[in-house]
């Protein structure tokens, strides 16, 4: 791997059909990736759905509109259509409350991977995932497009394309792998064990309405007003974090392909819009403020609290927890010793009353 990938970066205002059709074609055109190789052939699209989160849906999951574009253009090259993933609650009502359901009805086929035929996949390269099972539509697709939401990250400090690839684990596998890997580094090192079985051939991000800050789900909505491409995952990830405000060095998932040499250095090149940064705040987990950077290190990082004002009670975060570290009591309470700090009782909590424990 030698070459520094083109990485599209279109503008577009809304989510409007007509102008999101618009943007994604030009997009497409611009990293100059080529339909015609997979007429009639299986297509694969990965949205990035989490879950059911009705006042923030638009931040953060991939917008109907992005995958209904993309499946106009593969309509017309009578591609067969699969849209899947595997949301992190209850998936059926995760793809209607997305919208991505009904796209999925109208062009090919709604999967569920962990509701699929799975089939091994064994990397004796990988770091820590050596074997792992995948959906069979995952290994008989022909194409794979990636379509990540533009996001920052509670555990990893932000969330792409490289990161999308975690919903192909299937259902509660994902709870047990974050047990398996503490912390954002080992975490990270399996996000791309994942990422270097799948590599995708072409990804696309949402970037139109984004989320900063306790992202991927409890965080700020952010609009960015635009749509990124690129044939390669880990260029659009390089690019989109330095247009974010984020070193794209300090980002472990990208750092760690770079290492195992899965993309040549941290270049890119720019097709389309100039090139204009665009701040995100980050998680408070990784914040730049290098006083916060030494207390962390100084002391115990702040515990996770529930905000019982916003709580419903419903026990989504006991239920995921991977070390089940957390008991209904009424409300949820975190036992300090067990947690591994991993965030999924953050990222599933509908009410964001999950948090960090604020000074």
């Amino acid at each position: 791997m030698k070459t520094i990938e083109k990485v599209a970066i279109v503008k577009c205002r809304n989510y409007s059909q007509n102008d999101v059709d618009r943007a994604v074609e030009k997009s497409i055109s611009l990293i100059d990736f080529d339909f015609s190789k997979f007429k009639g052939k299986k297509v694969l699209i990965k949205p990035n759905v989490v879950g059911c989160f009705p006042k923030k849906q638009i931040a953060t999951t991939t917008h109907p509109s992005i995958i209904e574009a993309i499946c106009k253009i593969l309509k017309k090259n009578n591609c067969k259509i699969l849209i899947g993933d595997s949301p992190f609650t209850n998936p059926e009502s995760s793809f209607r409350a997305s919208g991505i359901g009904k796209v999925a009805k109208k062009y090919g086929k709604l999967v569920i991977f962990e509701q699929d035929k799975l089939v091994k996949i064994r990397d004796k390269n990988a770091k820590i995932l050596k074997s792992f099972d995948i959906s069979k539509v995952i290994k008989d697709a022909d194409l794979i497009i990636n379509v990540p939401k533009l996001k920052t990250h509670s555990l990893t400090k932000y969330t792409g394309a490289i990161k999308n690839l975690y919903g192909i684990i299937p259902g509660g596998l994902k709870q047990r792998l974050h047990n398996k890997a503490h912390g954002d580094k080992k975490f990270s090192e399996v996000l791309v064990d994942i990422y270097q079985n799948i590599n995708p051939g072409l990804n696309i991000m949402d970037g139109v309405i984004g989320m900063e800050g306790e992202g991927p789900t409890s965080g700020d909505i952010k609009k960015a007003e635009l749509i990124f491409a690129s044939k390669n995952g880990i260029a659009l990830d390089i690019a989109v974090t330095k247009m974010i405000g984020i070193n794209p060095k300090s980002v472990y998932a990208i750092k760690e392909c770079v290492k195992r040499r899965l993309y040549p250095n941290f270049k890119f090149q720019i097709a389309g819009k100039k090139f204009k940064k665009i701040e995100f705040k980050l998680p408070t987990s990784h914040s730049k403020s290098k006083t916060k950077r030494l207390l962390k290190v100084l002391f115990k990082e702040k515990p996770i609290i529930c905000d019982i004002k916003k709580c419903l009670k419903c026990g989504l975060c006991m239920r995921h927890c991977p070390v089940k570290a957390i008991e209904m009591n009424p409300f949820p309470a975190v036992n300090r010793k067990k947690c591994i700090r991993c965030f999924c009782c953050i990222e599933i909590c509908p009410q964001d009353a999950m948090m960090l424990k604020q000074n």
